[in-house]
């Protein structure tokens, strides 16, 4: 009816009251001393009881051709009895159907599973983080090639640049501490090294001190940073293009030496952007000025902004970091304005 969701509101705190003190009732309900007389049959069962579960649950997510972590994830969360039967086994104890040795029994079972889930959960991310340390740990290669460009990171970012700078004729040292992401660039015919780049001897051995540009694409921001002042330190004539994650981070890459800085999405956003104002009115001719104006205008914010942030103190607390950046975004709007309106007057 109309009123159901006002009905659910109102019914919704009482949910969960209700459900707490079923909880309760049915713990204070369970004969513990059940347990103690035989413990290892009643874990063996609970223990039984999980793993038949988990093994359909495990089939039926191959069936769905889950990923790995999605797979486990989706047994570890189901394979327990379940809080429902706590109510079908309370019901069959009223109705006489299971005398009640035997309903203990199966609520402790009941119990025990879901007491037990958490830890399972527990004991998988160690061995996660176990599987994962032992993968890092992997032998590194031996970088055998040489090139005037390393790209360290071959994710999303460094797999455009290198396929870009590659297929025009220009050859590349490629590292990567994700050996999953280099074996698949293998497969794709590309050539790849695995490590840590922000290594200070796998990068001399990537060629560093030769090289002529340095491009620093790796996914962990803080690692790009390291990466980009370490070279800067070994290094003060190579040129470093590095990927930033934010406008923040744009700031710690200038200071760490970088010589060109790419925003992951500045780019997309621009080109988002541009189809916007020519779907509101504008022509491709004015919308292409109006995209130029505000890229050069940016570079320009960012580089002047880069002078007065402070890492010590939060962008929202540097009162002259605000005072430039509100005046940058009028003189921007600015910008805009004279920009189109010699554009329109070119076109006329």
């Amino acid at each position: 009816s109309e009123f159901r969701h006002q009905l659910e509101s109102d019914i919704e705190p009482f949910k969960g009251l209700l459900l707490g003190l079923f909880f309760i009732t049915v713990g204070a309900g369970i004969d513990i001393l059940a347990f103690l007389r035989e413990p290892f049959v009643i874990l063996g069962l609970a223990l039984g009881l999980m793993l038949l579960k988990g093994a359909i649950l495990m089939l039926l997510a191959r069936v769905f051709k889950l990923h790995t972590r999605a797979r486990w994830l989706f047994t570890l969360s189901l394979a327990q009895a379940g809080e429902f039967g706590f109510v079908l086994i309370s019901f069959a104890l009223q109705l006489g159907i299971f005398d009640n040795p035997l309903g203990q029994r199966l609520l402790l079972v009941v119990a025990l599973s879901m007491l037990i889930t958490p830890l399972l959960f527990i004991l998988y991310d160690w061995l996660s983080t176990r599987l994962e340390e032992a993968r890092e740990a992997q032998q590194e290669d031996s970088i055998e090639a040489d090139g005037p460009i390393i790209i360290a990171g071959i994710g999303r970012f460094g797999q455009i640049v290198n396929r870009l700078v590659g297929s025009s004729g220009y050859r590349t040292v490629v590292i990567d501490h994700d050996m999953k992401t280099i074996e698949l660039m293998r497969r794709f015919g590309h050539r790849g090294f695995f490590g840590d780049p922000t290594r200070p001897e796998l990068l001399h051995a990537a060629g560093i001190k030769d090289a002529k540009v340095l491009v620093a694409g790796l996914d962990d921001p803080k690692a790009t940073t390291k990466l980009v002042r370490f070279a800067r330190r070994i290094r003060e004539d190579v040129f470093i293009i590095a990927r930033a994650h934010d406008r923040t981070h744009v700031y710690e890459l200038y200071q760490a030496g970088a010589d060109k800085i790419v925003r992951e999405m500045f780019d997309s956003s621009l080109r988002a952007g541009r189809y916007v104002l020519e779907e509101i009115g504008m022509s491709e001719y004015e919308a292409a000025i109006a995209q130029e104006t505000f890229y050069h205008h940016d570079r320009q914010t960012v580089q002047e902004l880069a002078q007065l942030w402070d890492p010590d103190v939060p962008s929202a607390e540097n009162e002259a970091y605000i005072k430039r950046a509100r005046e940058l975004e009028k003189e921007l709007e600015t910008a805009l304005y004279t920009a189109l309106m010699e554009g329109r007057e070119d076109a006329a």
